[in-house]
């Protein structure tokens, strides 16, 4: 209707603006009116009342799509329309102008109405009734509803307010009504729905008011008002990690205003709670729910910890337990209590872990230990464990099978020589590969349980485990690796180097990096190594994914290979690493230098174990110690001792006291003393030498004045003497002078001084020659023996064998 309106309207203003130029009137005339029904057939009429002599009168649908049409008379045409699916426009045209139109609305006749419903609030209060009218009619529809009372002489009930779906009235003190509902849209009234109800059947109380909550750690008292006239009560509650609601339902027989009750729950933990009332319990409605309040229970005494411990060393040991949960837990854990005792020696060691599941130590084999939780309440029963014996009855053959909800099926066989009752239960444990350890998951079987499902694990990683069959005092170990959806390693190994070893013919040694974890995809099962050659290849596989090198023998000398590793997991082969190229060298082009170092190594070798065979003989070693103390660095030049200096510093007589280490002189007794010249430093040649030749055949040889000296105590190691023939005069001397070095330690050896001694003195010098420091090295010149008075010539030393001749010991 507002189409067609709107339309007019739209006709109207063009005629006004001077486009409409026919002066005739028009009607267009649907022949089932302006509503019809979805699939209808009617036919459209265009009747003009004028002139529209010379001109086409046409029909256009939506007033762009022309129509055919049939003349009917001089003043009207026709379209039928067949099966109109939409809601659609007709216009009549004059020639170019329009000048009626017509819209048509189409739909479906209305349903007859269904689920039928009334509810009246509260004991007293107005009555509601609600109703679905069906599936949509594409027209406007209402519905009509009549309320009349259910007595023998009913009469209707004024409706309040209605809609298109409800209706309220007021009962009165009327108990029982019959409604019935109508549907109606412009296509036609549907059928009526009636419903016969009593107010106690749908009465619906006023929903609660929680007034006051009080909690302990396992119990919620529960305070309830407005629930007068109701004797059932139904609280729900639900945790706030959950989303399931849990009912209880509460009756009583009086009609009290307020309602107590209370709730069992579980310690530290967050609930939530709603509350909804009913008149009895069979019959009435349901009030809707209250609103919700929150509450915490309060804490308690943690549960018992799941423990278990990981072999760090032989005597070392990290102790692990599974964090508690939040139910399990009943509070806040502020730390964790670990006693080790031991049972030997009944000594007790307690400490104290804070916000961690594991904890190192170390314990003996007869250590017991027990773990507890604490919070603000108390502190858990002790979780026990004892260090457990490894046997070898292990679980026996373990199998797994991949599932499609990300699981893997672990299942395995009991060990036949374990006794059933001397089983105790299995414990499965898992880690991702290389993970920390803090991160081991495990689970605690009962010993008729032979299989498990591992969930959570990632796609494309491997995992390690171990299955342990437990007894009282020990444990037998199977281990296993998984893997869920595992895929090839994205490729293999690359290789450091491939050399060739000399021990061996053609052979060589491969070395390689293996490749890094993440590499992996799944669990590694073995490297393969390829050798190619131009007419062949050989292939190595490496089942110890752990090592880097192997020995690979059987090449060809001076032939050249390509070499190349992959890697392996169940889903197949990676690609190929990084390829390197060699030629296997022939042994005797091979450098000679390894050889030189053998035979040179063991040439040292072997005269360092003779030389120390030899040191072990003690005479031996002795004499070797005795030559070593003689041999000086170098030979110093007697000028520029301090002895030579205070000489020629001072001219005339001085005492020069010799004794030995352990002898003593007498006062009364009378030094010998010996004659000596003190010389220029320019006469301090070697004797023999040229210089010395030219010098005494020169006669250049100063005489000095000669000087008594007292030898009373070692000058040093040397001193330079001048012995004269022994037929001098006091009046002259002769020039025949010899020149020569004075050791001390053979002048200690003379025979003049053992004039005038006894035997026992004889015996006490011998005794000397044995203790004294410095010892002649028998190994050179033989000792002096001199017999009578101590002269120079008889103290002479010929060191020039010592200076001429290699510095080599034959000692």
């Amino acid at each position: 209707m507002c189409y067609a309106t709107t339309i007019q309207h739209f006709f109207f203003l063009l005629c006004a603006a001077g486009i409409c130029k026919a002066q005739s009137r028009c009607t267009a005339i649907p022949s089932r009116g302006q509503f019809v029904q979805v699939g209808a057939n009617f036919s459209v009429f265009c009747i003009i009342q004028g002139d529209c002599r010379g001109k086409t009168a046409t029909i256009f649908q939506n007033t762009t799509e022309k129509l055919s049409h049939v003349q009917v008379n001089a003043t009207t045409i026709k379209h039928e329309v067949q099966e109109i699916r939409s809601n659609t426009t007709y216009t009549c045209t004059c020639g170019q102008y329009v000048i009626c139109g017509v819209d048509v609305s189409v739909g479906y006749p209305p349903e007859v109405p269904e689920k039928l419903a009334c509810e009246q609030h509260g004991a007293f209060g107005h009555v509601n009734c609600t109703c679905e009218t069906g599936k949509n009619t594409g027209l406007w529809t209402t519905s009509e509803f009549r309320v009349r009372t259910a007595s023998d002489n009913s009469t209707d009930v004024p409706v309040a307010y209605s809609g298109k779906n409800w209706a309220v009235f007021y009962p009165g003190s009327q108990t029982e009504f019959s409604i019935s509902i109508w549907a109606v849209n412009r296509l036609e009234r549907s059928r009526a729905a009636e419903i016969n109800v009593t107010l106690s059947h749908i009465v619906r109380p006023t929903p609660p008011s929680l007034a006051n909550v009080t909690c302990s750690s396992r119990l919620c008292y529960f305070l309830f008002t407005v629930v007068s006239c109701c004797h059932v009560l139904e609280v729900q509650h639900r945790a706030d990690s959950g989303d399931q609601w849990s009912a209880h339902l509460f009756n009583r027989t009086d009609a009290n205003h307020n309602w107590s009750i209370e709730i069992s729950l579980e310690p530290f933990v967050l609930y939530y709670f709603r509350g909804r009332l009913k008149s009895t319990p069979h019959m009435g409605l349901w009030s809707h729910w209250s609103a919700i309040s929150q509450h915490k229970t309060e804490e308690e005494a943690p549960l018992k910890l799941d423990v278990w411990y990981i072999e760090e060393s032989p005597s070392s040991y990290i102790l692990l337990w599974k964090k508690l949960n939040q139910s399990e837990a009943r509070g806040n854990i502020t730390g964790y209590t670990v006693l080790v005792e031991n049972t030997k020696t009944k000594e007790k060691e307690s400490k104290s872990v804070q916000d961690d599941t594991n904890f190192t130590t170390h314990l003996c084999p007869k250590c017991f230990i027990s773990i507890s939780a604490i919070n603000s309440k108390g502190q858990s029963p002790p979780a026990n464990l004892s260090i457990l014996h490894k046997y070898e009855l292990s679980p026996q053959s373990l199998s797994q099978v991949a599932r499609n909800d990300g699981s893997i099926a672990l299942s395995w066989q009991k060990s036949a020589t374990a006794a059933a009752e001397a089983v105790t239960g299995y414990l499965v444990e898992w880690l991702l590969a290389e993970g920390n350890y803090k991160e081991l998951q495990w689970q605690r079987l009962d010993r008729d349980q032979l299989s498990i499902h591992i969930t959570g694990l990632q796609p494309h990683e491997c995992y390690k485990g171990a299955v342990y069959t437990l007894f009282e005092d020990g444990r037998g170990k199977a281990e296993f690796d998984i893997s869920y959806q595992p895929k090839a390693p994205e490729r293999g190994p690359d290789l450091i180097h491939i050399r060739s070893l000399v021990d061996e013919d053609s052979t060589v040694l491969v070395a390689w990096i293996p490749i890094q974890r993440q590499q992996w995809r799944g669990c590694l099962r073995k490297y393969t190594i390829y050798i190619q050659r131009p007419n062949g290849e050989k292939v190595h596989d490496v089942e110890d994914i752990t090592s880097t090198e192997l020995r690979i023998s059987g090449l060809i000398p001076s032939q050249q290979y390509t070499v190349f590793m992959t890697a392996w997991t169940d889903a197949g082969e990676s690609a190929p690493g990084k390829l390197r190229f060699f030629t296997l060298k022939p042994r005797e082009e091979q450098s000679p230098l390894v050889f030189g170092i053998l035979v040179t190594s063991f040439s040292v070798v072997s005269f360092l174990v003779v030389a120390m065979c030899l040191c072990q003989v003690s005479s031996l070693r002795r004499r070797c110690l005795t030559c070593c103390h003689l041999l000086p660095d170098m030979v110093p030049d007697p000028a520029n001792s301090k002895w030579a200096k205070e000489c020629s510093g001072k001219k005339g007589e001085v005492s020069l006291h010799l004794y030995l280490s352990d002898w003593s002189v007498s006062e009364e007794e009378e030094p010998d003393t010996l004659e000596v010249r003190e010389m220029s430093s320019e006469s301090l040649v070697a004797p023999g030498s040229p210089e010395a030749l030219s010098r005494s055949g020169s006669g250049s040889l100063k005489q000095d004045e000669c000087i008594t000296y007292t030898l009373s105590s070692p000058p040093g190691t040397y001193l330079k003497s001048f012995s004269q023939e022994s037929d001098q005069t006091q009046g002259s001397r002769n020039t025949e002078v010899t020149v020569d070095y004075i050791s001390t330690h053979e002048m200690l050896g003379g025979e003049s001084d053992r004039e005038g001694a006894g035997e026992g003195e004889e015996e006490e010098e011998e005794d000397y020659m044995d203790r004294r420091p410095f010892l002649p090295c028998p190994l050179f010149d033989p000792q002096l023996r001199i017999g009578g008075k101590l002269t120079l010539d008889s103290v002479k030393i010929d060191c020039s064998s010592l200076l001429d001749e290699p510095f080599i010991l034959h000692c």
